[in-house]
């Protein structure tokens, strides 16, 4: 039940939701913001499944079906040895792990909109964008090692690049690079049902993105911390950055037909959005504004601006006659 402002301490304890507020202004803000916080956990679990999938699963085939030691070919008598099977450094994946972290921090504050019916749980439908986000990232991952565990032999793909003879402390570090930006790449990928450019993220995201993107890339350049990886030259970053572009474009669009098939056959509604600038705001001035506050400084600003005005707004707007009107058909579902 809902306990509405005023009500006796018995009602509030009993009661599910609290209004702090007067009017019916209150539940129809807290509905808008619910359902933008179920948008969010959506896209954590789309986003945080995906980078599961991709590192467990690469180093898993990684280590049962390439081995380095096969693909070497010496290039001087003093020239170690590649091993038995391919890993990378403990320092290497808490790194990443470390810089996923704060990727994933940032869907709790990324732009969402609001579904215009309630939201479910579909865990089929999230599970397989997650595994198609993940297994494509998995597969390009492979197909990365087994390129590079291939550059020291005459013709190699690498080679004909004019990247040559590549030791395995640089091949290490390439899929460390590449492993890491892959993962911060898909949360773009993993937040809309759409393609990734159908609604802009939120400035943390786009913030908190950058920086581990440009994190990884000064490591990979200037690798600090030993442990048999090395670093890399300008012409193989440029490859790793190119490379995984790539990669995320097919994730998007095979992500983007995945769901398309899914609302297809019925097995996802493919709901609207509900449109904040009419459903809160009447005036035809206010409308104007809160356009321009969101063209000049984001949606946070336009929160603090006019986020005091919503609930006068809505308060204004409630029917004169809530029992009457709510009879009539006049409720919110939900």
């Amino acid at each position: 039940g809902i306990a509405v402002q005023g009500a006796t301490d018995a009602a509030r304890a009993a009661s599910d939701v609290v209004l702090t507020e007067p009017g019916l202004g209150t539940i129809v803000r807290a509905i808008v913001i619910s359902r933008q916080i179920v948008q969010r956990m959506k896209n954590y679990l789309i986003y945080r499944v995906a980078c599961t999938i991709q590192l467990l699963l690469f180093f898993f085939f990684s280590c049962l079906f390439f081995s380095p030691k096969t693909y070497h070919q010496a290039r001087s008598a003093d020239e170690d040895a590649w091993p038995n099977v391919f890993s990378l450094p403990v320092i290497s994946v808490v790194i990443i792990t470390i810089l996923n972290d704060g990727t994933i921090i940032s869907i709790a504050y990324d732009q969402v909109r609001a579904s215009s019916v309630p939201e479910h749980w579909n865990l089929r439908a999230l599970s397989l964008a997650a595994a198609i986000i993940g297994l494509i990232a998995m597969a390009s991952s492979l197909l990365l090692l087994h390129l590079c565990l291939q550059s020291n032999t005459d013709g190699s793909m690498l080679e004909t690049m004019g990247m040559g003879y590549m030791s395995f402390g640089e091949i290490q570090m390439m899929l460390f690079m590449k492993i890491s930006l892959s993962n911060f790449l898909s949360v773009f990928c993993a937040r809309t049902t759409g393609p990734f450019w159908s609604r802009p993220p939120g400035t943390l995201m786009v913030v908190c993105v950058a920086g581990a993107l440009v994190v990884t890339t000064l490591l990979a350049a200037a690798w600090p911390f030993g442990d048999g990886l090395r670093s890399l030259t300008a012409l193989p970053c440029l490859y790793i950055w190119g490379y995984v572009i790539a990669w995320f474009l097919v994730q998007d669009v095979l992500k983007v037909g995945a769901y398309n098939i899914l609302y297809y056959v019925g097995f996802m509604v493919e709901a609207e959005y509900i449109n904040e600038v009419d459903f809160l705001f009447s005036s035809p001035s206010e409308k104007h504004k809160l356009g321009e506050a969101q063209q000049k400084s984001g949606r946070a600003s336009h929160r603090k601006k006019y986020g005091s005005r919503v609930v006068q707004q809505l308060r204004n707007n409630q029917p004169k006659n809530p029992t009457k009107d709510i009879e009539q058909g006049w409720e919110i579902e939900l």
